[in-house]
C-alpha cells in the first residue's frame, strides 16, 4: 500500500509521559551534576578503600596533624618476623632516639636495604602518602572521610528506606479507608509530631546506655520520626486519586481492597513517593551529622561524617583542614541531593511544560 504524496507523517513517535520526565531530567544540568556527583561520592566511599588502602584506625602519633598532601617515611617495627602486622610505627628520628644504637650506620643500612635487624627486633621502611593529611592522632583523613561516608549513606539510606515502607502503607490505608480510620491515624502522626525528638534520642541513649551496637538506636531514633511526612504526603495524593474513575471501575468490578491499593493506587504514587525520597536522604544525613556533632549520634570506632566534623572543630585553630575536608564532603552531598530532588520534582510534574 502506497501513502499518498499529499499526506505527511510526523517523524516524531509519541512518547510515553515517563519518556517526558526522562527527557525533562536529561535537560536539568544541576539534577544531572547532582546525580553524578552523588554517585561518585557513593563510588568513593565504597570502593576507594580498595584502592587507597591507607587503615583508618591505623594511628601513628608521630605523624599527628600532618598538612594535606604530606609524603612521609615511616619505619615499621616487629617483634616477630612472621607477624602479619607491626607491633609499631614510627618516624625515622623516633627511630634514632629509641632503637638505633649505632645511629648513622644504622640509618644508612636501613635506608640500602629498606630492612634491618637489631637484636631480635626488625624494622622495615615504609613510603606513606596522606592526601588530605592527618588528624590529631595520626590517622588518614581522607581514608576516615570514605569509612565515615558509608556510615553515613547506610543510615540515610536505611531510613529513607524504612520511611517508604511504613510512610506509604500507613498513607494508603488512611487515605483509601477514610472517616474515622482516616481521623485516629492521623491523630497518632500528629501525636509523633509533637514529640520533642532530641528529648527522646537522649531517653533513649538514658535506657540503653552501654549498647553495643549504638548505631541501631541512632537509626531506630530517626527511622521512627522520618516516616510521617511521608505518611502524610502519601495520604494526600490518594485522598484525590481515589476520587478518580479508574477506582471508581475497579470498586464497581469486584476488584479486591488490596488489589487496589496495590495495583491501582501504589503506582500512580510512584512519581511524589521518588521525589520525596531524594529529599529525604540528605535530610536524614543532616539529622544523623547533627546528632553525631551533639555526641549523641555514632562510635569514635565508627565515625560517620557528623563525628569527623565534631572532630574537626576541636582543633579547628591549629589544623583547620580536619574541619574543612569533612565538612566539604558531606556539604557537597547535601547540595548534590537536593539538586537531584529539585530535578526530579520537576520531570515528574506532568503539570508542568517547559517545552
Amino acid at each position: 500500500m502506497r501513502l499518498s504524496p499529499n499526506i505527511s507523517v510526523d517523524p516524531e513517535a509519541p512518547r510515553s509521559l515517563w519518556a517526558d520526565a526522562f527527557q525533562r531530567l536529561l535537560d536539568n544540568r544541576l539534577a544531572l551534576f547532582g546525580l553524578g556527583f552523588f554517585v561518585f561520592i557513593s563510588a568513593l566511599c565504597y570502593l576507594g578503600p580498595f584502592v587507597y588502602r591507607l587503615n583508618p584506625d591505623s594511628q601513628v602519633l608521630a605523624l599527628d596533624s600532618q598538612l594535606p598532601f604530606a609524603n612521609v617515611q615511616l619505619v615499621e617495627v616487629r617483634y616477630d618476623a612472621e607477624k602479619a602486622t607491626p607491633d609499631e610505627t614510627t618516624t625515622l628520628d623516633d627511630f634514632v632516639e629509641v632503637y638505633a644504637k649505632n645511629p648513622e650506620a644504622d640509618l644508612a643500612a636501613l635506608a640500602q636495604s629498606g630492612t634491618l635487624v637489631l637484636g631480635d627486633i626488625h624494622f622495615r621502611t615504609l613510603s606513606r602518602f596522606h592526601l588530605l593529611g592527618t588528624d590529631s592522632k595520626g590517622r588518614d583523613i581522607l581514608a576516615r572521610i570514605m569509612r565515615g561516608g558509608r556510615i553515613s549513606l547506610g543510615v540515610a539510606f536505611l531510613a529513607t528506606l524504612t520511611a517508604l515502607v511504613i510512610g506509604v502503607n500507613y498513607g494508603l490505608i488512611s487515605g483509601y479507608f477514610g472517616g474515622r480510620v482516616d481521623a485516629l491515624m492521623m491523630r497518632v502522626v500528629d501525636i509523633l509530631y509533637a514529640l520533642p525528638f532530641l528529648i527522646f534520642v537522649i531517653l533513649l541513649m538514658i535506657l540503653f546506655d552501654g549498647f553495643r551496637f549504638k548505631i541501631l538506636l541512632v537509626f531506630i531514633a530517626i527511622g521512627a520520626v522520618e516516616w510521617l511526612t511521608m505518611a502524610r504526603i502519601v495520604r494526600g495524593q490518594v485522598l484525590h486519586l481515589k476520587e478518580q474513575d479508574f477506582v471508581a471501575a475497579a470498586r464497581a468490578t469486584g476488584v479486591k481492597t488490596f488489589s487496589i491499593l496495590t495495583k491501582h493506587l501504589a503506582p500512580n504514587l510512584l512519581g511524589p513517593v521518588i521525589v520525596y525520597s531524594t529529599l529525604l536522604i540528605p535530610a536524614v544525613m543532616l539529622l544523623e551529622s547533627t546528632l553525631s556533632f551533639l555526641g549523641l549520634g555514632m562510635q569514635a570506632n565508627m565515625a560517620s561524617w557528623g563525628t569527623l566534623i565534631k572532630e574537626g572543630q576541636e582543633s579547628m585553630r591549629s589544623a583547620p583542614w580536619q574541619l574543612i575536608a569533612p565538612s566539604l564532603f558531606f556539604s557537597a552531598t547535601l547540595f548534590a541531593m537536593n539538586f537531584l530532588g529539585d530535578g526530579l520534582r520537576d520531570a515528574l510534574d506532568v503539570k508542568s511544560d517547559k517545552d
